[in-house]
C-alpha cells in the first residue's frame, strides 16, 4: 500500500507525539512518586513553610495531596494520548472509531480530576480551614474535558464521513 504525502506527514508526527506522550507519562508519574516520598520520608512539604507539631500531617496532606493527584492523572492522561498517537501512526489516519474511544478516556479522566479537584478545595477550604487555591486547576482541568470531548465527537463525525466515502468508492 502506497501513502500519499499527508498520510506520510500523519504517520511521522503521530510516531513523534507518540514517543512524547510515552516520556511525559513516566516523567509526570515518577514525579508524583518521588514527591509521595519526599512528603512521607521527611514529613515537610515544599507548600507549607513550617507547620506545627499539632497540625503538620493535615497540613502536609492537604498541601500535597492535589499535587501528587495530579502527577497522576497527567500521567494516566499521557498514557491514553500515547495509545492515540500509536494507534493514528499504525493505521495512518485519526478517524477510527478506538481513537475516539480513546478520546472519551481522555475527556472523561480530565473531567473527573477537575471534580476531584474542586471536591479537594471545597473539603479543604471550608471543612479543614486550609485554603490551597485550587480553582485555577479545577477549571482548566473541566474545560480540557470539554475540549476532548468535543473533539471525540469531531472525529466520532469524521469516521462516520470517510466511512461513508469508502462505501461510496
Amino acid at each position: 500500500m502506497e501513502l500519499t504525502s499527508l498520510q506520510e506527514k500523519i504517520k511521522k508526527e503521530s510516531g513523534t507525539a507518540f514517543f512524547i506522550a510515552k516520556i511525559a507519562s513516566y516523567v509526570s508519574v515518577a514525579v508524583a512518586a518521588l514527591f509521595l516520598i519526599l512528603v512521607v520520608a521527611t514529613g515537610i512539604s515544599p507548600g507549607v513553610n513550617h507547620p506545627s507539631p499539632e497540625t503538620a500531617f493535615k497540613d502536609v496532606l492537604i498541601s500535597s495531596a492535589p499535587w501528587i493527584f495530579s502527577g497522576i492523572f497527567v500521567g494516566i492522561v499521557s498514557i491514553f494520548a500515547s495509545k492515540l498517537f500509536h494507534e493514528i501512526c499504525n493505521n495512518y489516519t485519526p478517524f477510527s472509531e478506538k481513537n475516539t474511544r480513546i478520546l472519551k478516556s481522555i475527556a472523561i479522566t480530565t473531567t473527573m480530576m477537575g471534580c476531584a479537584l474542586l471536591v479537594f478545595d471545597f473539603v479543604s477550604t471550608f471543612v479543614m480551614d486550609f485554603d490551597i487555591k485550587l480553582s485555577a486547576f479545577t477549571i482548566v482541568y473541566v474545560l480540557m474535558g470539554l475540549v476532548f470531548g468535543l473533539f471525540a465527537r469531531i472525529f466520532d463525525y469524521g469516521r462516520q464521513l470517510q466511512q461513508e466515502s469508502d462505501e461510496t468508492l
